[in-house]
Parts: structure tokens; sequence; C-alpha cells
């Protein structure tokens, strides 16, 4: 779910700075599910946005994959 409030201003790839994972909005996690996705917890001043928005970038800045956001290949090209 695309979330257009600041920080996030609707990026659909979101990093953790602290975790260093990054997250895609259109394939995350039941939000709240006991190891989902934590999107909407991390705070403020740890969100990264990338330019542009791809999981290439996210893994370039060195931020891996979350594996609770449903994340596969397939998935970077829609």
């Amino acid at each position: 779910m695309l979330r257009f409030h600041s920080p996030f201003d609707g990026k659909r790839f979101i990093g953790d700075k602290k975790k260093m994972i990054f997250h895609d909005s259109h394939h995350e996690s039941i939000p709240g599910r006991v190891g989902g996705c934590q999107i909407d917890r991390i705070a403020p001043e740890n969100v990264a946005r990338f330019d542009p928005d791809s999981p290439a970038e996210a893994i370039i800045q060195g931020f891996a994959p979350c594996l609770d956001c449903l994340w596969t290949e397939s998935s970077v090209h829609e």
C-alpha cells in the first residue's frame, strides 16, 4: 500500500536505514502480523527513499530486500 504522507511521499520502495533493508509497498505482508513488514514502524529519520524508485537502486545503496514483503524478481517488472 503506497503511503503518500511524509516521509514516504508515495514511493514504492522504502528503506529502513537502521536495519538496512528495503520494503516493496506493493507486496508487503499483512500490516501488524507478527514477524511481518514493519514499514509503519520505521522512525521518520530512518526512512530511505530511492531515486529512481527501484529495488536495483536500493541494492546499489547497500539495502537488502525484506523477506516479509513477498518480494520476488517478477515484482520488479510490474
